[in-house]
């Protein structure tokens, strides 16, 4: 017998035919939608949404764009606001010119998808939900031959506990620029499930930081898809430490040579808290490199996950390719999966990955308490260590205050207890 809530493919199918009637392109991704992942299925099995499919919610629609201006911007940043998945103009700051804001339909999200085949993208619920709800597309390009002079910020608030949000965005650099962004989700939502593609041209640059950090019963299933040509190079640096379940997946193709994504996460969890992180990059092209970089913090009855995938084609000779994955658990009841994979049909390659699950040295906690330090800080100050080095390697200078801080009001509230 189904359960209650089971069937939100019925949902969204009322939802669009009352909101979309006539737009076709929307219904391509609502038919792919028929129900949640089940644990049968591979990629879901460690990261299971029983409780999400429990919920009652509807997506959210705003009858206005209007929304009440905010003074949650920050002057050293270019911010763009996004309340409820929806952008909010009258709250975001002026862009410069090197920047172009522009709006696009769920027929450009076809066409931005077309070289994709692959099945666990193209049957992911938050492309399909999302390419079905959304209601702002918004694309941002940075032309060609620009170094922006400040960083972009995208702040993802909102309320409203009772439905989805489906924040949609396209991020393209140009050939020759540089940019760096700065994601916080912040929403308050039974779904926040963000979709994002990053379109890097040739010899371009992005550094990109997310903090996940909605509120403590809201489920994020973020999907982010990046596709990057010849010399391109994206950093992605994930910090997850807010939701009652968390899953930022990325699917990064390289498609010229001498590419370079760098992917990397902390995640810091407690309580309950499920947080998921799962990559795949595909190298189809020779000469580029790719890092996948993890590290969590556990405690309570915490869960974290890490799935990495490297596939390397055939004709993508000299790949270096790595990821490794690493766990500190502090409570007994705490769990750590991590699920390594590499698929290699080239022959002249550099790929290695690895996984490590471990409680705080005990050693060197009889060290710190041998010279007067109490155990609580000797143990912030253990965490802190295992973390300074991801954090250093993977965030660029001007973002670095900021996600020390945040990295710290986490692991101490983990400690709290």
């Amino acid at each position: 017998m189904q359960r209650k809530y089971d069937d939100f493919s019925e949902v969204i199918k009322k939802h669009v035919n009352e909101n979309y009637l006539e737009d076709d392109y929307r219904k391509f991704f609502l038919k792919k939608f028929s129900d949640w992942p089940s644990p049968t299925n591979e990629t879901w099995r460690l990261s299971r949404l029983g409780k999400l499919a429990r919920k009652k919610f509807i997506p959210y629609v705003s009858s206005s764009k209007k929304i009440k201006n905010s003074s949650i911007t920050n002057n050293a940043y270019y911010s763009l606001v996004f309340i409820n998945g929806i952008f909010s103009k009258v709250s975001s700051d002026i862009l410069p010119e090197e920047i172009e804001i522009s709006f696009l339909s769920a027929k450009d999200l076809i066409t931005n998808l077309n070289e994709i085949n692959n099945k666990s993208v193209l049957t992911h619920p938050t492309l399909n939900i999302t390419g079905s709800c959304f209601q702002d597309f918004i694309k941002l390009k940075i032309k060609r031959n620009c170094q922006i002079d400040k960083p972009l910020e995208l702040l993802q608030t909102g309320n409203c506990p009772n439905n989805s949000i489906h924040p949609l965005i396209l991020i393209e650099v140009e050939e020759n620029s540089n940019v760096k962004i700065l994601e916080k989700f912040e929403t308050n939502s039974a779904l926040n499930a963000p979709l994002q593609i990053l379109k890097l041209q040739k010899n371009s640059k992005l550094e990109f930081i997310k903090f996940h950090n909605d509120d403590i019963e809201t489920t994020n299933l973020s999907l982010l898809i990046s596709f990057l040509k010849e010399d391109a190079n994206c950093n992605i640096f994930n910090l997850i430490n807010g939701g009652a379940f968390t899953r930022s997946e990325t699917h990064s193709y390289l498609k010229g040579e001498n590419s370079s994504m760098n992917l990397n996460c902390v995640y810091l969890s407690t309580g309950f808290q499920h947080h998921d992180f799962t990559s795949s990059i595909y190298h189809d092209y020779p000469n580029c490199n790719s890092s996948q970089k993890v590290r969590g913090v556990l405690n309570k009855n915490s869960t974290g996950v890490f799935q990495g995938k490297i596939r390397v084609e055939k004709k993508a000779q000299k790949t270096n390719a790595q990821q490794m994955s690493k766990a500190l658990i502090l409570s007994d009841k705490a769990l750590s999966n991590s699920k390594p994979e590499l698929e290699i049909y080239a022959d002249d390659v550099i790929c290695s990955h690895g996984a490590t699950v471990g409680e705080l040295d005990e050693d060197q906690l009889f060290y710190f308490l041998s010279r007067g330090i109490d155990k609580q800080k000797a143990r912030l100050m253990l965490i802190e260590a295992f973390l300074s080095e991801i954090i250093e390697e993977s965030v660029d200078k001007i973002f670095m205050n900021e996600v020390v801080t945040e990295t710290e009001i986490a692991f101490k509230k983990i400690l709290e207890n």
